[in-house]
């Protein structure tokens, strides 16, 4: 009889167990999901989604027979648009197998310009720690995705909000080295070069060009954020993913200017006038300030 008592004990003590959460209630929680910001590969840190597209096939044409070229006038000359200073060569580098070797680092949702940056660090850029410069060695990833619409054009989100990646447009990298981003001149983010790919790994804006990507963090950001945008904050928030007003709404940093109104005249007729570019009219001409 008493064993007979002591197995029924038993079992309902396992069963128990086996039923309440796992681990049970405990202190440490909270610091260990803290440390996990940066724990997810890049590719599981939001939709499974996220792979270096293959180019799409190339189909084999036949060259016509070589013909003797015809007399014509000389094409007028077009003008060639002016570069702003830029390195000559890929210092930054294509980062194979990202989606697996690097860390998900945060999402932005750009309901304004229709697109969703998905970011991730290099094991280096992980050990940043908050308001403090990233070391040298770090290399920023940031796919820009076409998102998911309706036949109407309106955006088309998931239960929690967010947009739905479809088609990867371009893989924006920032690499930080000692000594890097002086080819920048006047237009210098710190010691970051950048350098946009497509997603069969050719060019989309070379080194040659990303003049434009220098001036947009230079303007947008400054020497205290590490010449960074969201990379700043967002990695270290509890969602690690924020979401971009829709033009006409409550405005954020995004669109702000890179300077202040000048002290308008005490004429009434005249207007406040900007000092400077805005940020919003670089950023489109550099078309990844997300990071």
């Amino acid at each position: 009889m008493v064993r007979l008592l002591a197995a029924q004990i038993a079992v309902t003590v396992l069963l128990i167990t086996s039923c309440g959460p796992a681990g049970g209630p405990s202190a440490t929680a909270a610091p260990a999901a803290t440390a996990a910001a940066f724990s997810r590969p890049c590719a599981t840190g939001g939709l499974a989604q996220s792979s270096v597209q293959a180019p799409p096939p190339a189909t084999a044409t036949v060259a016509p027979p070589p013909t003797a070229p015809a007399a014509s006038p000389a094409a007028p000359a077009t003008a060639t648009p002016t570069l702003r200073p830029a390195p000559t060569t890929d210092r930054v580098g294509f980062p194979e197998d990202y989606q697996t070797k690097f860390k998900f680092a945060y999402v932005y949702d750009r309901q304004d310009a229709k697109s969703v940056s998905y970011i991730c660090f290099n094991d280096v850029a992980t050990t940043v720690k908050q308001g403090q410069p990233f070391p040298y060695g770090s290399v920023l990833v940031f796919e820009s995705w076409r998102p998911l619409e309706d036949a109407q054009g309106s955006l088309i989100k998931d239960p929690n909000g967010h947009m739905i990646r479809t088609t990867l447009n371009a893989i924006f990298v920032g690499r930080k080295e000692r000594d890097f981003g002086e080819a920048y001149k006047e237009s210098r983010s710190g010691e970051w070069e950048w350098v946009a790919y497509r997603p069969d790994k050719s060019f989309q804006t070379a080194p040659q060009a990303s003049g434009n990507c220098a001036a947009c963090h230079s303007a947008g950001s400054n020497k205290e954020r590490d010449w960074t945008f969201r990379a700043w904050t967002l990695p270290f928030t509890p969602t690690q993913w924020a979401q971009a007003p829709l033009p006409g709404r409550t405005t954020t940093p995004s669109t702000r200017t890179s300077c202040r109104r000048a002290r308008p005249s005490r004429r009434r007729s005249a207007s406040p006038a900007r000092t400077c570019t805005s940020v919003r009219s670089i950023r489109t001409r550099c078309a990844h300030a997300s990071r």
